[in-house]
């Protein structure tokens, strides 16, 4: 697993990059402090390492996690078979 600039841990899939950034590296004035977070950003482009923004989402439980994921299998699973109507 790599580590970004400050250290904490990501994983890319595609264009895609995961962080997790714990709530102890989070500013007291940030969105979701006090919380660790999964970080989603995608690259700009192919061409550069440039990183949009991205969406935080705040860990409450390891169940977020299985919520999260059963979200986009069921995004997923719904677009493709609408594909054809």
């Amino acid at each position: 697993m790599q580590r970004d600039k400050n250290g904490h841990r990501y994983c890319e899939v595609e264009n895609i990059r995961i962080t997790y950034v714990p709530a102890t590296d989070r500013s007291p004035n940030a969105d979701w402090s006090g919380h660790d977070v999964i970080r989603i950003q995608a690259y700009r482009g192919n061409r550069d390492k440039s990183l949009h923004r991205g969406a935080e989402l705040p860990i409450s439980s390891p169940e977020i996690l299985e919520t999260l994921f059963a979200a986009i299998r069921q995004v997923y699973n719904v677009g493709r078979a609408g594909r054809n109507e």
